[in-house]
């Protein structure tokens, strides 16, 4: 019974790999634009409440969070008196790999 379990769970977690795999291959350009933009900017803004209403970017959040995840960029919540948001910078590992971008044709 445990080594069915462990298939349907390993199945499903190759399904999920691919899935990730297909995202990132057809985001490509959009990564690329999100670290050429943080760069040549400094740092970038993601507002998360303003004057108290939530807001959502969930593709920008989540490009984000895997670009923060996979260490190129770095993110910290701000906060001012009637917005919160997160401000992303470059990492060293992003910022080298930035310039090499800048430099693509």
């Amino acid at each position: 019974m445990s080594s069915e379990l462990k298939e349907i769970l390993y199945k499903q977690a190759e399904e999920d790999y691919e899935s990730e795999r297909r995202e990132i291959e057809e985001g490509l350009e959009r990564y690329k634009s999100r670290i050429i933009e943080i760069a040549k900017a400094g740092r970038w803004d993601l507002p998360i409440f303003i004057e108290g209403a939530e807001v959502h970017y969930e593709r920008d959040e989540k490009d984000l969070n895997l670009l923060e995840t996979s260490g190129l960029i770095k993110g910290e919540m701000k906060y001012t008196e009637h917005n919160a948001y997160r401000e992303y910078t470059l990492t060293e590992k992003g910022a080298e790999l930035a310039r090499k971008l800048l430099k693509e044709p």
